[in-house]
């Protein structure tokens, strides 16, 4: 069942290669140095936590990975949000159906067939409220019209009126002016 036999060392794992020596020297012997692998650098007493051979990618390999996985979250927020805007939640009622109650309520056929001729009667009507205005423009301008025009009649009336005054005094007495006799006809 069990066996008593071992792997091998030196085939799968050659770091932890170890001889009985090695251990003895690391036990008897107060300096660490001999107990380290080939390749690896002794560490000075003073500088505990540094490592040498440091496997972390340096900072700008750092940034430009987080600054794309920036832009890839962007760009994913910016397709659901077209995506959304064209298809205006059609697509959230077929995936998920309990969140319709989230979506704005679309009008049935019915509502649009009886709200139709209503938003035509509402264009007639916009349209004669416009023609009624444009109308109202051209009769206030004709008011304005006429209203110039007999304030020109009433200063050329005034200007009748002392011309006549001022001719007044040179002209003859009524009393002693002649009537006037009618034409007479040749017939008579």
């Amino acid at each position: 069942m069990y066996s008593t036999e071992s792997p091998p060392l030196n085939d799968e794992y050659p770091e932890h290669d170890v001889d009985a020596s090695d251990l003895d020297a690391k036990r008897t012997s107060p300096n660490k140095v001999h107990g380290l692998r080939p390749g690896a650098f002794p560490r000075s007493p003073g500088f505990k936590n540094t490592q040498v051979g440091n496997d972390r990618p340096s900072i700008t390999r750092r940034i430009i990975r987080a600054l794309g996985r920036f832009s890839v979250a962007v760009l994913i927020g910016v397709g659901a949000t077209l995506t959304w805007q064209s298809y205006g939640g059609e697509m959230v009622r077929a995936w998920a159906p309990s969140l319709g109650w989230l979506l704005p309520a679309s009008p049935s056929v019915e509502l649009q067939a009886q709200l139709k001729p209503v938003a035509l009667d509402l264009a007639i009507m916009k349209r004669s409220v416009e023609q009624l205005a444009s109308s109202q423009d051209q009769l206030a301008r004709k008011q304005d019209q006429m209203t110039q025009a007999f304030a020109t009649l009433q200063a050329a009336e005034r200007d009748i009126n002392q011309n006549i005054l001022a001719l007044a005094p040179l002209a003859p007495k009524a009393g002693h002016v002649p009537p006037l006799k009618p034409p007479q006809s040749a017939a008579q």
